[in-house]
């Protein structure tokens, strides 16, 4: 997705993006910040902040960077923040230039860019901008989740029946809008990257990000909080959650 459709969500964020901030999600991204020891000593950067939703959750640390690439997004942030160390200002994670700069980088939902170059590029910036031993924490969609989130379509097609079940089935999931090789979801001019397990660790590793662990982010099945189809009783759809070490 490009900064003209991040601009055109910025009044109707809610309506249009699965959050993991939402309600009853199980963020691990929220547990790993709370146990960080020494705030006050350490600087901290979020990438693609969006709306800023990690304000109070950031607000302790000794120095706060904030910046997304949306302009909208960046002045609803500005009128939001409430704290003088905090900064916020609009960037793009593809052209951003620091060297050494933060203890900890968080982006979450942010690196969806469908073109891979910009995604190494975006990658390998966030890893110039980390101090030594710095700690990277990652939001991304999965790739896994969409087709799980399909054979559970499949499955209840069926149940239903067994002839054009397949056929129907490719119907709901909205199969044509999906390039499972790139990992792409294509609505009009909406592009957006998914990530499969197996993307996520082989691009960190070529930036040289090294401890590498993934949990997952656990979302409802409520139509508030998801933008899937629900299947109340199943194994919850999820996001990647990463934690790298520079």
């Amino acid at each position: 997705m490009e900064e003209k459709e991040w601009n055109k969500l910025a009044s109707k964020y809610h309506e249009e993006i699965v959050s993991p901030f939402y309600g009853s999600v199980k963020n691990p991204l929220i547990k790993e910040l709370r146990k960080i020891k020494g705030k006050k000593k350490r600087s901290v950067a979020e990438f693609g902040c969006g709306l800023f939703y990690l304000m109070e959750e950031l607000k302790d640390f000794k120095k706060v960077h904030a910046s997304d690439f949306a302009e909208n997004m960046v002045k609803k942030a500005k009128k939001k923040n409430k704290y003088k160390h905090i900064s916020i200002k609009r960037e793009d994670m593809r052209k951003i230039l620091y060297k050494d700069a933060f203890d900890i980088i968080i982006s979450v939902n942010a690196l969806l860019m469908p073109s891979l170059p910009d995604i190494k590029q975006s990658i390998t910036n966030l890893h110039k901008a980390l101090k030594e031993k710095g700690t990277l924490f990652l939001i991304l969609p999965s790739m896994e989740a969409v087709l799980y989130h399909g054979l559970l379509i499949l499955d209840n097609e069926l149940k239903v029946k067994q002839k054009g079940a397949v056929k129907k089935a490719k119907q709901r999931f909205e199969n044509s809008k999906y390039d499972l090789f790139l990992g792409l979801y294509k609505e009009g001019e909406e592009h957006q990257k998914f990530y499969y397990k197996h993307e996520i660790q082989y691009f960190l590793k070529k930036a040289g990000f090294t401890d590498i662990s993934f949990e997952k982010v656990l979302y409802p099945w409520d139509k508030n909080a998801s933008d899937y189809e629900p299947f109340p009783g199943e194994e919850q759809i999820w996001d990647w959650f990463v934690k790298a070490t520079k």
